[in-house]
């Protein structure tokens, strides 16, 4: 079978070299991968106390963020080597001041895994959430690092618990600690006679208080709104744009950022919503303040302007895709609007009960949902804290979490 799997993974690698053209991201990710090895040989020393983490993208960088920054905090004589799968994870990392080397997983092929396990040789491995790799466990496991599952999520229809999935379940077998996300997960593990299994609820929860206390101010972003009432659209898609078409085309200020920044899609606003649009990045006179909708082009900034928002809306929802992160702005007390697919999404599915996020399925369930929170303080106030609490609440679980995890650690 471990034959069949590199043969799969070599494969579909050769698959995806034409999407190189098509696909920056891709291309970004592949030519990265190139350099990996190199840039570990320069920067790890095997010898030292490595710890690794590996993400998938920049939703799993901001699960581990917490923890890579309590073990850099309390203990000053280990190297965090932090690897990513995409490029929308590494490309956000790049200035991320405590991982002590950060690169491309290179692909998980036998030769792959274990040059990389000889070159890091980690004291511990930490896979977050579901982004488990093979050939990478079977070497770490050869090589007695202790493997952890962190903030992981299991369900009875992933391909490990199908019969065509035994021996991919058998190499879950080789993790020494499972940190996962619900007690569903724990069950689903338990029943299949795994042992050491923790819940740690999701680490985004901590990820999000630390970007609240940060307390970090963007200037021209204030200039614009002047102190008016703000709706802020994050990570949007085209079909989002159908579903908040009629507020983009009222007078109140909108600060839209698209999932994935690209001319293309800036031009279509701009066909689609005349000169009322003009990007962050060519905000720079007294015109352009005076505009409504502000296009946002530039990556790592978005988490802190819903600090501005009075409503936000939360893209991905309108599509299958997946509904994007909602805790970013829950934590700035502010009211949320999704669309109509998000169930599967803890966070999501927690808050619409509670309170503090609305679900719509239509541009004009949209309008009215949206004007009713725009014309009511109390309401605004109200689903706003009821997110904050929310947030406050799970990012205290999660610190149980980090404590236990450094006394694991401090004795390596």
């Amino acid at each position: 079978m471990k034959f069949i799997y590199d043969f799969f993974i070599t494969t579909a690698s050769l698959i995806c070299q034409p999407l190189r053209l098509i696909s920056t991201k891709i291309n970004l990710s592949y030519l990265g991968r190139a350099k990996s090895f190199e840039i570990l040989k320069r920067e790890v020393n095997s010898k030292e106390k490595n710890i690794w983490f590996h993400v998938s993208s920049m939703g799993e960088f901001e699960i581990a963020k917490p923890v890579i920054k309590s073990l850099k905090n309390k203990f000053k004589n280990i190297k965090i080597i932090l690897t990513f799968f995409s490029a929308s994870g590494f490309e956000n990392s790049k200035n991320y001041e405590y991982a002590d080397s950060k690169v491309y997983l290179p692909l998980d092929k036998s030769n792959n895994a274990k040059r990389f396990v000889n070159i890091v040789n980690p004291k511990i491995a930490i896979f977050i959430k579901n982004d488990i790799w093979s050939n990478y466990i079977f070497y770490l496991n050869e090589n007695n690092s202790i493997i952890y599952s962190l903030s992981s999520k299991f369900t009875k229809s992933q391909f490990y618990f199908k019969f065509y999935g035994l021996w991919f379940l058998n190499q879950l077998r080789k993790i020494d600690f499972f940190y996962v996300q619900d007690y569903n997960s724990k069950k689903i593990l338990k029943t299949k006679s795994f042992k050491n299994i923790n819940v740690s609820g999701d680490l985004r929860f901590t990820s999000v208080i630390n970007t609240f206390h940060e307390n970090k101010r963007i200037m021209q972003v204030e200039k614009f709104i002047n102190n008016q009432k703000c709706f802020v659209a994050g990570s949007i898609w085209d079909n989002d744009i159908e579903l908040i078409d009629k507020v983009l085309k009222s007078d109140i200020k909108t600060i839209i950022a698209p999932h994935e920044i690209s001319a293309n899609f800036t031009t279509k606003l701009k066909r689609r919503y005349g000169d009322n649009c003009v990007k962050f990045s060519d905000l720079n006179n007294e015109y352009d303040l005076k505009k409504n909708i502000l296009i946002i082009d530039s990556i790592g900034i978005l988490k802190y302007i819903y600090r501005y928002a009075d409503i936000s809306y939360i893209g991905g929802g309108m599509g299958f895709k997946g509904l994007h992160n909602i805790l970013e702005p829950a934590v700035f007390s502010c009211p949320i609007i999704i669309g109509k697919n998000f169930k599967g999404f803890q966070e999501a599915e927690d808050l619409t009960l509670l309170g503090g996020v609305y679900s719509t399925i239509s541009s004009n369930e949209f309008y009215k949902c949206f004007f009713k929170l725009y014309n009511s303080t109390e309401l605004r106030n109200k689903s706003g804290k009821t997110n904050s609490k929310y947030i406050t609440d799970n990012a205290k679980k999660n610190q149980k979490f980090i404590d236990s995890f450094n006394k694991k650690v401090q004795f390596l």
